[in-house]
């Protein structure tokens, strides 16, 4: 990870390098930012789980709240939702991306 990217890149790029949806995102995935039409038209065609971590990462990103908490033990297979866990270790600033190791917490 970039030293000037936030927490919250390094979450939602996480979530979107996940192997289900590396190759179709990263041609949406910027340096500092990502393009979310492309994400979502993508994610049109993809399953239900694949749809759902896009969504979550478009969370991570906006803080819209667009997603519902209900939907991440009932709808993930288990490695997507470790995606997911990892993913919010990251947004807290709490892992390491490469090793994914833990840091000691901050708050």
């Amino acid at each position: 990870m970039n030293e000037l990217q936030t927490p919250e890149y390094a979450a939602v790029r996480h979530i979107l390098t996940s192997p289900p949806l590396a190759a179709r995102c990263a041609p949406h995935i910027g340096g500092d930012d990502f393009g979310w039409n492309g994400l979502f038209a993508e994610a049109e065609t993809m399953s239900g789980g694949e749809h759902l971590l896009v969504r979550i990462a478009y969370d991570l990103w906006h803080a819209q709240g667009v997603v519902g908490i209900w939907e991440l033990p009932r709808r993930l297979d288990r490695r997507s939702f470790e995606r997911v866990l990892e993913a919010l270790e990251l947004s807290r600033g709490n892992l390491i991306v490469g090793g994914l190791e833990m840091l000691p917490d901050a708050a």
